[in-house]
């Protein structure tokens, strides 16, 4: 699995959280009115501050994103169409006889193609509201880094349910399926051995509440790397990891992002690729003196294909 790594530890980090809001908390005037002048400090280092504060959400994301872990990750670039071949023939022995003509075998490719398209996410800080102490630049950055999180989860989640058919599996086993209905423990075997027959290593991976069954079962063990706790592993089952994926984390988002009703396991080489492309070129930083704000804003570009459905399982719970 390609992780992408941060610039920083976490440790690292927490500094560079720190000293973000030191850098704002210039704005902290006398009896916690906004000091003008620092107003026009800030506008002046604007675009190192925006620069400052989209590497240190970009980090965040690196340090906790699990993406990796559930579908090939490539680095596009802007202005580019990318497209795959996959090997779909299978070459054979065949019979021959002395002085014959070799019977000579072609190579077959199915292609595929991934769609793009633009997403942002904007955010404004109230400089007031950072002179009294209510709120901080990194408590800003951090939510940023979940949004984007949980957007490529919820979005990667909903593409793997589409493109997974219900049938059996490519194994020939009767009872081996892509999906199950009712998490217990014959349904989870029969899961990870359908895919461990073709694939060296499973992923399993869901909402909290629906990996809670799991670690009743004999073959649980809380056996956690400490770099992997902060993707969100939690355990190992038959020595496959155990991913929690966050939910929703805003109370005024009332509707939830990660079924709590389904289990999902994914191949070591995975059945689909997510795209990604650098619009750091994009991203804007402003203030604005008329309404004590310092703004700024991330833009992306990606696209997700499910091209192999049989590298993936899903088990309903009932």
């Amino acid at each position: 699995m390609n992780f992408k790594i941060a610039s920083r530890s976490t440790d690292e980090l927490k500094v560079a959280k720190q000293e973000l809001d030191d850098l704002f908390a210039i704005v902290r005037g006398k009896n916690g009115r906004v000091d003008a002048r620092a107003l026009k400090e800030i506008d002046s280092q604007r675009i190192e501050i925006a620069e400052a504060v989209v590497q240190l959400i970009n980090d965040e994301i690196a340090v906790s994103d699990p993406t990796p872990m559930l579908v090939d990750v490539i680095d596009g670039t802007l202005g580019n169409d990318y497209v795959w071949q996959e090997i779909d023939s299978a070459l054979r022995v065949v019979s021959r006889s002395p002085g014959s003509i070799p019977l000579s075998q072609g190579l077959t490719f199915t292609e595929y193609g991934v769609t793009t398209s633009q997403k942002e996410i904007a955010v404004e800080i109230p400089l007031e509201k950072i002179a009294v102490g209510r709120v901080t630049a990194s408590q800003v950055t951090t939510l940023v880094a979940e949004a984007v999180n949980r957007y490529r989860i919820a979005s990667i989640l909903s593409a793997v349910d589409a493109g997974v058919p219900s049938g059996a599996d490519r194994s020939g086993v009767t009872g081996w399926n892509l999906r199950y209905s009712g998490l217990d423990h014959d349904n989870l075997d029969a899961a990870v051995d359908g895919m461990l027959d073709e694939s060296e290593s499973v992923t399993i991976f869901g909402r909290h509440a629906a990996l809670a069954g799991i670690r009743t079962f004999d073959d649980w063990a809380d056996l956690v790397q400490a770099d992997m706790q902060t993707r969100g592993q939690v355990g190992r089952y038959r020595g496959q990891p155990v991913l929690t994926l966050r939910d929703t984390t805003s109370k005024r988002v009332s509707e939830h992002l990660i079924s709590a009703k389904k289990v999902y396991l994914a191949a070591a080489v995975k059945g689909a690729k997510y795209v990604q492309k650098d619009l750091g070129f994009l991203n804007w930083a402003e203030v604005d003196a008329k309404s004590a704000t310092f703004g700024m804003g991330l833009r992306m570009e990606d696209g997700l294909l499910v091209f192999d459905p049989y590298r993936y399982r899903i088990i309903t719970i009932s």
